[in-house]
């Protein structure tokens, strides 16, 4: 009589929906279903404990890591909210991401709402009929109580979805999954659909390339070989594994770029064409690398002000130079350590962005802390004159980086190096836990100085605090190298003029992007949105344009015929000496034994000289 007893209780049990653990009855459940993926709809049910009488839910504003605001909640329809046993609970909405409950009488609240996930970008979520990458700051409410407690989420997929994955650690499900916490939930996106994963391991650690549809132009052997060099190096570099689960490359085939980062995993976008080009694919193994850095200096390694995330609004911070241009900077470095790109392939990286940065006159109007500090409203946010007044912290916190390398490496005679001052830094402010706030302003500036002294340090804040050029021509030059600039001029001529217009093909039309300030076009009074028309009086088309401007002398005039607002309109302009089109590195003639094992030592592998 007890043997059936106990199989009766153990059948019941199994009928019974999945709970939390005893210890863990406080927690919030989430189940994500997908019964509208053609319209790229998510359908998201939450169990949430009511605490208090009046239950306030939130949607974050933006996601980790993107800094910019997003309002998730513009995607956010048909919010409904009931108690435990299915009577409705009165829901109001108080702020654009804000909804309030009455939860009076109420010990638990099932959410039940969809989300369009239809914005390509990798901080969003994107649904369609064969699979969906979600990211949870756009999906997931909360408030202060609920974002302590654990949080459990299960997966119901579509038939004809027949893999899923996350960093979130497994619960007691096949696809119910665990986080600790709210903001561990929001850091670990889920990929669901049909999707193509190639597992690889480096020094024992699972790691996984996951492409999101099959790619016929895609070669998946050569991009694992690629990823697990880029650990390897990446590994060695830091000299320590964060990871303690198995970390996921999730990549996306789109029309879109780049990357989000995330402490077991990255999602990426990139051109399905995107390895049918050396170049091109030189440029996703940097994404790659790039992301993956943020494993350390970023996930783990922040600074102080982003150590506990406000949600709603911006957070501020002089210090993404430090998180975004410094990861730049070694990106393409480890590449070349990685054995993945040889030693003219790098420079030729470095050269170009050296020139996209000296190109841009913005960076003579902000330092690149307060580029930082305003990336809420500048960096994400492209319009006609943003390279006239900021300039990127990516792109010249990657040169500063690069010289602030060499003034160490230099004062200290080669016993320290950027490469130690990170790993540092790492040791110091990267290892998060009690007590762990991250790092505060003027850590890094506080070990360059332990590392190479105080003028090395000035050096660096001058970088950092002023709109001074990083001296890279210095820095080339100690390790034997030298910069050239050189227009890219049509045969017969001494120089090339130029307007200052970087020119955009809408259609058949031709519009002004940027007018550069201090060039030509601006001092004529083009504006950006122009359509060019005409050069003196001869039709230009998009496909055109390059060749005809190339073909423009200094200080030759032209004019200009525009379209303005539906107004034809004509301008003279003097056309100025072009910006050089190609910067290229190369060692130089003399070059000297010294300065042979100085470019070693940076660059990080032997190299044959003639």
């Amino acid at each position: 009589m007890l043997k059936k007893w106990l199989t009766a209780l153990v059948f019941l049990t199994c009928l019974l929906p999945l709970t939390a653990p005893a210890e863990e009855a406080a927690a919030v459940w989430s189940t994500l279903s997908f019964a509208e993926k053609n319209n790229q709809y998510v359908h998201v049910q939450s169990r949430i404990p009511a605490l208090a009488p009046e239950t306030e839910l939130i949607l974050p504003s933006w996601a980790p890591g993107s800094y910019l605001i997003r309002d998730f909640a513009g995607n956010l329809e048909r919010l409904e909210a009931s108690s435990s046993d299915g009577a409705p609970l009165a829901v109001t909405k108080i702020a654009k991401n804000r909804w309030r409950i009455d939860s009076s009488g109420v010990d638990e609240i099932t959410l039940d709402y969809d989300v369009w996930a239809g914005r390509k970008h990798v901080s969003e979520s994107w649904v369609e009929s064969g699979f969906a990458v979600l990211n949870g700051a756009g999906l997931f409410l909360y408030n202060e109580q609920t974002r302590k407690l654990p949080h459990y989420l299960e997966l119901e997929l579509p038939p004809s979805w027949a893999t899923l994955h996350t960093p979130l650690e497994k619960a007691n499900g096949e696809r119910v999954f665990r986080a600790a916490d709210y903001d561990e939930l929001v850091d670990s996106p889920v990929a669901a659909g049909n999707m193509l994963d190639y597992d690889f391991e480096v020094d024992g650690h699972p790691y996984a390339l996951i492409l999101a549809t099959a790619n016929p132009l895609w070669d998946a052997a050569e991009s694992v070989t690629g990823v697990a060099a880029i650990v390897e190096a990446q590994q060695a570099f830091w000299g320590r594994n964060p990871f303690d689960r198995k970390y996921l490359f999730i990549n996306m085939f789109t029309d879109k770029f780049g990357g989000l980062e995330h402490d077991h995993g990255t999602v990426m976008m990139c051109s399905p064409w995107q390895m049918r080009g050396r170049e091109d694919y030189i440029k996703w193994l940097g994404l790659v690398s790039h992301e993956f850095f943020h494993s350390w200096n970023v996930r783990r390694m922040r600074p102080e002000s982003l150590t506990e995330y406000d949600y709603e609004q911006e957070v501020y911070t002089r210090e993404l130079w430090l998180a975004e241009g410094l990861t730049s900077y070694y990106d393409d470095l480890l590449l070349f350590r990685a054995g993945l790109i040889n030693v003219g392939e790098y420079l030729d990286l470095l050269a170009e962005g050296i020139r996209n940065y000296e190109s841009r006159p913005g960076r003579e109007v902000r330092s690149v802390e307060m580029a930082s500090f305003d990336t809420w409203i500048k960096q994400y946010k492209p319009d006609g004159n943003k390279l006239n007044s900021t300039i990127s912290y990516y792109r010249k916190g990657a040169l500063i980086s690069f010289v602030a390398d060499m003034e160490i490496r230099r004062q200290s005679k080669n016993k320290a190096s950027l490469d130690s001052v990170m790993r540092e830094m790492y040791k110091r402010y990267g290892q998060r836990g009690a007590g762990q706030t991250g790092y505060p302003p003027g850590a890094f500036e506080d070990l360059v100085e332990e590392a190479a002294g105080p003028e090395v340090r000035a050096v660096v804040e001058n970088m950092l605090q002023t709109t001074v050029d990083p001296d890279v021509d210095k820095a080339l030059d100690w390790y034997g190298l030298k910069l050239l600039r050189s227009p890219d001029l049509t045969a017969n001529q001494e120089s090339s003029g130029e307007l200052g217009v970087n020119w955009e093909a809408v259609g058949g039309s031709l519009l002004a992007e940027h007018v550069l300030l201090g060039h030509p076009a601006a001092q004529a009074g083009v504006l950006p949105g122009d359509e060019l028309l005409a050069i003196d009086g001869l039709r230009v088309r998009p496909e055109d344009v390059q060749s005809h401007l190339l073909k423009l002398r200094p200080d030759e005039q032209v004019e200009l015929t525009l379209v303005r607002h539906d107004r034809l309109i004509t301008l003279p302009v003097t056309a100025g000496t072009a910006i050089p089109a190609s910067y290229s590195i190369s060692a130089k003639p003399n070059i000297n034994g010294r300065e042979k094992k100085r470019l070693e030592a940076w660059l990080g592998r032997d190299l044959k000289f003639n």
